[in-house]
């Protein structure tokens, strides 16, 4: 840029050199209008937030920027007069601006400025937006379609529990500024509060771009970073809505990316979900119900059995009971898929009935053949425990299988624990003090955390394995998995990890004083047959 630009009525403004370089040096959005409120410069950061090329900038006045009256500051003769201008982002491209007069104090070639050519350096208020402003985005900039972020930091429950609140917003916070400098140039974030933020790139973008578009984000948002002298390596998953696809109204779009987050936690455990169309669970009600109503009646289905294995020496305590349905028509079947239209159309308590009745079959008979198994797992959903007959129905199942409660584990999800209605939550409470156990899942998650762990008497905490992903060599995660552990050791709850991948991460599980494991380099989830093979071994080691 030179030091010479021309004010709105063509005469140029003298002096704007300096202060070009200086935009130019700041970090936050800001840029340079006239005495007469045409803008002549501005850095990249401001160029982006708004929305605008440099060029197009330099076209606009700062009426056309902000709703509130300007006048007053570009006819103030005061050296410094400064004011707060909200603007609200709408179909008028209106932004939050703050403005400070500025008095010139010489031109480029040393003459002394005119008295009415004061200059006004603009700043950006905040440099996110409102979810009311997001509802306006997306139709006053999006007319061509949109993409929304549902970005969910993982760990923070963790973080603050171990460095403290000032550590969890310090992260928050570096991540929010990692966001804004990878976003394109018109995208828009927020903080929905918590570890959440929101982030809405205008345009009409494919499956296929999106996925790449959202592991190019990822990767540059979980570049490890220093927050209070700490190593932190940040893990994010992702739900992600499109416009039109998804809906119109910012609401429908945070509906759809909030579900696809909720995806994220279940198996195959990704760290990125694209919202399915809404008529996909409609399609799949339709598709499934009366296959499953027959599967359940006629027995078609089938458990197997993931063990829970003693870290130190390898032995089997216990097994998480995983539900499996191949249908001879359409094949095998997603168990978030048929689980989901079992909740929806009232089979949920049917299939927990059967899935309880084969488990507690099998323990009986590993029993009857001397084999040692502690204790079996089985996943448990709301829906189940408000059925008035559930409770009876899985005590008579006990019985009749000479089981005591003791030996049963109910696990319950985060996300599921948080829905809880206060009638769930005593009727576990009675189950509990029956003699069942309680264990949280996927503990780690994001929805609840360590305040969760105190709601609900739970004997048992499954952390979640996006927790443990670099425990072999990430020292905060290490840490955090230590104040866990203390925790449990205080509190007399067991920990088991999820997700032991590698050798390394087992070894270091045991060096921090974590005892119980599950996951695939331990043991993939095994048929009844093949698991009660493992426990005869575990009596007769083979010579």
């Amino acid at each position: 840029m030179t030091g010479r630009k021309r004010a709105a009525g063509g005469e140029e403004m003298p002096g704007t050199g300096a202060i070009e370089g200086l935009l130019r040096r700041i970090e936050k959005p800001a840029a340079l209008a006239d005495g007469q409120g045409v803008i002549v410069a501005a850095n990249e950061a401001f160029c982006r937030r708004a929305g605008l090329e440099l060029a197009e900038l330099r076209q606009r006045d700062l009426q056309q920027l902000c709703i509130a009256d300007v006048t007053p500051l570009l006819k103030g003769t005061v050296a410094a007069l400064s004011s707060d201008l909200l603007g609200s982002p709408g179909a008028d491209g209106a932004i939050p601006l703050s403005l400070t007069r500025l008095e010139a104090t010489a031109t480029d070639d040393g003459e002394p400025p005119a008295p009415e050519r004061g200059w006004c350096l603009l700043e950006l208020l905040d440099q996110r937006v409102s979810l009311g402003d997001l509802d306006e985005l997306v139709s006053a900039r999006c007319p061509d379609g949109a993409v929304l972020l549902h970005l969910e930091v993982l760990q923070l429950d963790l973080v603050r529990g171990r460095l403290g609140i000032a550590a969890c917003e310090a992260l928050i916070e570096e991540i929010a500024h990692r966001l804004e400098a990878v976003l394109p140039s018109k995208g828009f974030f927020s903080r929905q509060g918590g570890d959440r933020l929101l982030a809405l790139l205008p345009g009409s973008m494919g499956i296929d771009a999106v996925r790449d578009l959202a592991g190019e984000l990822l990767a540059s948002l979980e570049a490890p970073t220093t927050v209070l002298e700490h190593v932190i390596e940040p893990s994010l998953n992702v739900g992600i809505s499109r416009c039109p696809e998804d809906g119109s109204e910012f609401a429908l779009l945070l509906d759809a990316a909030t579900r696809a987050l909720e995806e994220t936690h279940r198996q195959p455990f990704s760290s990125c979900c694209i919202a399915a169309p809404v008529e996909r669970s409609v399609q799949l009600q339709e598709l499934l119900a009366r296959p499953l109503a027959l599967a359940i009646e006629q027995e078609q289905l089938e458990l197997a059995y993931q063990p829970i294995i003693e870290l130190e020496s390898g032995r089997v305590i216990a097994a998480e009971v995983l539900c499996r349905w191949d249908d001879p028509v359409l094949g095998r079947q997603s168990p978030a898929d048929f689980i989901d239209v079992a909740e929806a159309t009232a089979q949920i308590s049917s299939l927990g009935r059967w899935v309880m009745e084969r488990a507690f079959e099998a323990l009986h008979r590993w029993d009857v053949a001397g084999l040692q198994l502690e204790k079996i797992c089985v996943n448990v959903s709301p829906l189940q425990v408000q059925d008035p007959t559930w409770s009876s129905d899985l005590l008579m199942a006990l019985e009749r299988h000479r089981l005591t409660p003791d030996r049963i584990v109910l696990e319950l999800t985060e996300g599921n624990i948080m829905e809880m209605s206060s009638h769930v939550a005593n009727q576990l409470r009675d189950l509990r003090r029956q003699g069942f156990h309680l264990a949280m899942d996927d503990f780690g998650t994001g929805y609840s955390g360590l305040q969760r762990l105190t709601e609900l008497p739970f004997s048992e905490v499954k952390i979640d394995r996006s927790l443990i992903s670099a425990i072999d060599y990430d020292q905060l995660q290490q840490a955090m998995l230590s104040a866990v552990i203390r925790l449990s050791e205080a509190t007399g709850i067991t920990v088991v990890v999820e997700g032991v991948e590698r050798s390394r991460q087992r070894q270091m599980l045991l060096t921090l004083g974590c005892r119980h494991g599950q996951g695939y380099q331990l043991s993939a989830p095994l048929s009844d047959l093949d698991l009660e093979a493992l426990l005869q071994s575990q009596i007769f080691p083979a010579a």
